[in-house]
């Protein structure tokens, strides 16, 4: 495809995309996606999501307000904003999540721009229900250099435009306003920006909160989950705001101590692929562990149900794959086992992204030897065949669950190896007998499989290896085809 002039700005542009480039072009408009004329306001800052207050210092804030930062403490923001008080103008501050503002004028503050990303991920937030046809994003490709893209929603595919030139907050401003007027060469007229449902995740419940808190601040409400190590609770701390309460069984006060080191390790873990611990309570008992809040549930319970009509795109399949070995690597990068990958400790945002759960406890509430009762309790079918060996547990071991995970994500969630029982499991393994994945997988996916589950834990791939086979699997198309802001 030749290179062809927009009619708007002399801007060349060409598409990058899995599907076809129809140009329509509708009169309205895109909404509040941009600010106009940021050079004036580079000492300002805006609210990008709501905040309520946790505690009595913090401060109120709506998604949209104008404020200043008067000083930074590591995750918190002290900030004041003017409010009319009815005549007369009132001066308020407090504190806020420092990841909730942004200053205005920079691309942080754009309801647009969502970061460094792959193109899976843009794709599963493009073709979510609550956006249209000409929905759109700006964001940095992971996978080529953090070069900038321009994607789009066109009916129920997504077409991605490579941003060639030097990209900044006024001339990408200008860029979005322009194809919001009309289409261009694009494959449609830009409408509103992509959704964005979750907000930053904040390491710590508040900014001056001690570590152990009192069980009495917590409220409990639903029963969201129950396992091996215990019941799982939606909550509120202090009133004021929503928590998962994990309350442990089988950790009594010969373990306390065992249980706190760990705890604090687990503290020290940021991730945007693993679930935050932001509390614990060891007074007494039940011991619990305090996290952020999951609403969506666990990845198994989403597949599941999807298994009948098996209608998820193998895309967002693999790209769930994808998210999970992230966070794995990183594991992986601090010599952290996890002992227990399988999707039911994989929760879901609202945006369906992946968060790791269980992750240190799995290694502390778990003895070195496994007592073999092949109940359904022990996940005997995600192990690896070192542990029945009784030999140690690594990173390695955690590789062979991933293979096992991968079996469930594309069978929506189907019980692992359903032809054989647990004893008989277990038997093969101990024998080494080839396993293999179902005989309808994917063939690209089915040799990563393989690799997993090498009986030889040496030779199996690390996470980083097998976060790059994945991508692998669903490259983005290769196009020299750009688009400029010159």
């Amino acid at each position: 495809m030749g290179t062809a002039l927009c009619k708007r700005h002399c801007a060349f542009c060409q598409h990058h995309s899995d599907g076809s480039n129809e140009r329509t072009s509708t009169p309205q408009q895109a909404g509040s996606s941009f600010y106009v004329n940021p050079s004036a306001l580079q000492n300002r800052h805006v609210t990008l999501y709501n905040y309520k207050p946790r505690i009595s210092k913090d401060l109120m804030v709506k998604e949209g307000e104008e404020i200043e930062i008067l000083s930074r403490e590591g995750e918190w923001a002290l900030v004041q904003k003017v409010e009319d008080g009815g005549g007369e103008n009132q001066v308020k501050e407090g504190y806020v999540p420092s990841s909730f503002v942004a200053e205005i004028g920079s691309l942080a503050a754009a309801r647009w721009f969502f970061g460094s990303m792959i193109h899976v991920d843009v794709k599963r937030c493009l073709l979510r229900a609550e956006n249209q046809n000409g929905s759109f994003l700006v964001w940095q490709n992971k996978e080529m250099n953090d070069i900038y893209f321009l994607s789009v929603r066109y009916g129920d595919i997504v077409k991605h435009y490579e941003i060639k030139d030097k990209a900044n907050f006024q001339n990408l401003s200008r860029l979005i306003n322009n194809y919001s007027n009309e289409a261009g060469y694009l494959c449609t007229r830009l409408t509103e920006p992509c959704v964005k449902l979750d907000r930053p995740s904040i390491s710590t419940l508040a900014r001056v909160v001690e570590w152990e808190i009192q069980y009495s601040s917590l409220q409990k409400g639903d029963l969201i989950g129950q396992g091996q190590f215990g019941e799982v609770w939606k909550g509120i701390w202090n009133c004021t705001t929503e928590v998962a309460i994990k309350e442990l069984k089988g950790v009594d006060s010969k373990l306390k101590k065992e249980f706190l080191e760990e705890a604090e390790i687990m503290k020290q873990l940021h991730h945007e692929r693993l679930i935050k611990l932001l509390a614990v309570c060891t007074d007494s008992e039940p011991f619990c562990i305090v996290t952020e809040l999951m609403t969506k549930g666990n990845l198994h319970k989403y597949l599941k149900s999807h298994s009948e009509i098996r209608n998820l795109d193998i895309s967002l399949l693999n790209g769930f794959a994808i998210q999970i070995a992230e966070g794995m690597v990183y594991l992986e990068e601090r010599c952290c086992v996890h002992r227990d990958l399988r999707t039911e400790n994989v929760l879901l945002t609202e945006m369906l992204c992946c968060k790791i759960s269980d992750f240190g406890l799995a290694r502390l509430l778990k003895s070195d030897r496994y007592s073999i009762s092949y109940d359904a309790k022990v996940p005997i079918k995600w192990m690896a065949p070192e542990i029945f060996h009784d030999q140690s547990y690594t990173t390695k071991s955690d590789v062979w669950s991933f293979g096992v995970l991968l079996t469930e994500i594309i069978t929506y969630g189907g019980v692992p190896f359903p032809d054989k029982k647990s004893h008989e499991f277990v038997k093969d393994l101990m024998e080494e007998v080839t396993i293999s994945p179902p005989a309808d997988f994917p063939d690209d996916l089915r040799d990563i499989v393989l690799q997993c589950w090498n009986h030889s834990s040496e030779k199996r791939p690390t996470f980083e290896e097998l976060q790059t086979m994945l991508m692998n699997c669903n490259p983005m198309l290769k196009t020299v085809e750009f688009l400029s802001l010159t």
